[in-house]
C-alpha cells in the first residue's frame, strides 16, 4: 500500500500517526504544508481543513483517530485487543487523549503566570483520568494495555513526549504528582517509534514555539 501523510511539522495529531507507522514498520512519505496558506488540493482532501490527512493508494482519510484505526486494521498485527470491552475502553481513551492535547495547548500559549497556573491545573485534571486508568488497567506492564505498545500509547504519545520536553526546557512541572503518568511519559518519550515520528528539527521548533509564550518564554533554559 502506498501511504502519503499530509502534515504540519509540530502537529501532535500528525505525530500520533507517524508514531504508529514507525511502530509497525510501515513505509510512508510525508508532505508538509503551511497551515497559514493551505493549498487548494489539501482543502479538497480535508473537510475540516486540518492535518493529518492520509492518502492510501490515492484515497484520502482525515481525522487522526480514524487513521490510527485504519492503519491498525490494515498494517501488521492489530494493536487493539480482541476482547470487546477492553477494545471499546481503549478506543474511548484514544478519543479522550484529544482533550489532553487541547489542555496542553492552553498551557503552551499561556500569556501570563495566572494563565499558566490555570492551564497547568486543567492539564493535570485531564491526565488524572489516565493516572486512574493506568492503576485500573487489565494487566501490569509498561504500556497502557499491558506488555504491548498499543493504540492508546500512540494516541497520547505526542502530548506526553511534549510534556517531558517542555518540563525539561522550562523547569515547570506540568504533570504534577501523577507518578504513573510521569513514568509512562518518560517511557514514551524515549521509545524508538515516538522519537522516529518526531518532525525534523523538533527541538528547535519547540523552543521557537515556547519562546512566543508570555509565561513559558522567560522560563526557557539555555
Amino acid at each position: 500500500m502506498n501511504l502519503e501523510l499530509v502534515s504540519f511539522a509540530l502537529c501532535p495529531f500528525v505525530h500520533r500517526v507517524t508514531t504508529l507507522l514507525h511502530e509497525k514498520g510501515v513505509p510512508f512519505s510525508v508532505r508538509y504544508i503551511d497551515l497559514r496558506n493551505k493549498p487548494d488540493w489539501f482543502l479538497a482532501l480535508s473537510p475540516r481543513s486540518r492535518v493529518p490527512v492520509l492518502v492510501a493508494d490515492g484515497k484520502a482519510l482525515f481525522e487522526s483517530a480514524a487513521i490510527l484505526e485504519f492503519l491498525d486494521e490494515t498494517q501488521g498485527t492489530p494493536r487493539l485487543p480482541a476482547d470487546p470491552f477492553e477494545r471499546a475502553r481503549q478506543r474511548a481513551y484514544v478519543s479522550f487523549s484529544a482533550d489532553v492535547f487541547a489542555a496542553q495547548y492552553r498551557l503552551l500559549i499561556a500569556a501570563t503566570d495566572a494563565e499558566l497556573e490555570a492551564a497547568t491545573a486543567g492539564l493535570q485534571a485531564q491526565l488524572g483520568a489516565f493516572e486512574q486508568a493506568l492503576a485500573d488497567g487489565p494487566a501490569a506492564g509498561p504500556w497502557f494495555g499491558g506488555e504491548s505498545f498499543g493504540l492508546v500509547d500512540a494516541a497520547i504519545a505526542p502530548a506526553l513526549q511534549r510534556a517531558v520536553a517542555v518540563d525539561a526546557a522550562t523547569g515547570i512541572d506540568s504533570m504534577g504528582g501523577l507518578a504513573r503518568v510521569k513514568a509512562w511519559a518518560q517511557r514514551l518519550a524515549a521509545h524508538p517509534s515516538v522519537q522516529a515520528g518526531l518532525p525534523p528539527d523538533f527541538d528547535r521548533l519547540l523552543r521557537e514555539a515556547l519562546g512566543k509564550s508570555g509565561a513559558l518564554g522567560p522560563r526557557l533554559r539555555a
